[in-house]
């Protein structure tokens, strides 16, 4: 097992609400309201003994109803202590332990993504499932420690490659990646008095049009289902 030395500096504040109930006013609604449907979507196939790898405040442990819910991170949060705490890429459990992994919006902050991949492939039964999100397209967060972005060839050709059952989920197409991006930069720029009116506006008429005109050449975020 790795030392671990350096803890997690970059700077990701956001309410916990944010993640599991985002709200219509929120900057970041149309990010997390279609991940939070892909999630819901795919969460009754979680079953069993579950780790949430990477788990920070575990925002969607509620979706799941399994027998155990284990929680790993790289150091300790003040508000809420991991189970084990671990580095992804070297997960101190044995092989074929796990019945269930999920893993949410941590992918792109790991500077050897494959591995940490493959340690979820070493620590699940055979047939065990794996839930995993990460983004395509979007802006830097989270910084120094912010690498990668992902198409879902590379998740399903590259890094997936061992599963016996992958399926990639765009969480929103082009339209809504586009908006998105730029809400984010009206908050950033503007008066809150002035982006909070636009966001309001903005994010019902983007999730509308977004179904309307759907493309998947662009996406904001994927959802990978995956079975050992």
């Amino acid at each position: 097992m790795k030392d671990l030395k350096e803890k997690w500096t970059g700077v990701i504040k956001r309410p916990l609400r944010v993640y599991a109930n985002p709200k219509i006013t929120d900057d970041i609604y149309l990010h997390f309201s279609t991940l939070l449907e892909s999630v819901k979507k795919y969460s009754p196939k979680i079953k069993g003994k579950v780790l949430d790898l990477g788990a920070g405040s575990s925002p969607y442990k509620h979706l799941f109803k399994c027998g155990q819910y284990l929680t790993l991170d790289n150091y300790e949060y003040s508000e809420k202590k991991p189970d084990i705490v671990a580095d992804a890429s070297d997960i101190p459990l044995e092989n074929n332990s796990i019945d269930s992994v999920v893993c949410f919006q941590l992918l792109e902050h790991i500077k050897d993504p494959k591995k940490v991949v493959d340690e979820i492939y070493r620590i699940l039964k055979p047939n065990g499932r794996c839930i995993l999100t990460t983004h395509m397209a979007t802006v830097l967060h989270g910084e120094p420690y912010d690498y990668f972005r992902f198409t879902k060839y590379g998740l399903k050709d590259v890094l997936f490659k061992k599963f016996k059952k992958v399926e990639i989920e765009e969480n929103g197409g082009a339209l809504l990646a586009i908006a998105q991006l730029t809400l984010w930069a009206i908050n950033y720029k503007l008066p809150k008095f002035i982006s909070k009116p636009l966001t309001t506006i903005i994010n019902p008429i983007a999730k509308k049009l977004d179904k309307l005109f759907y493309s998947n050449v662009i996406t904001i975020n994927y959802l990978v289902y995956a079975e050992k």
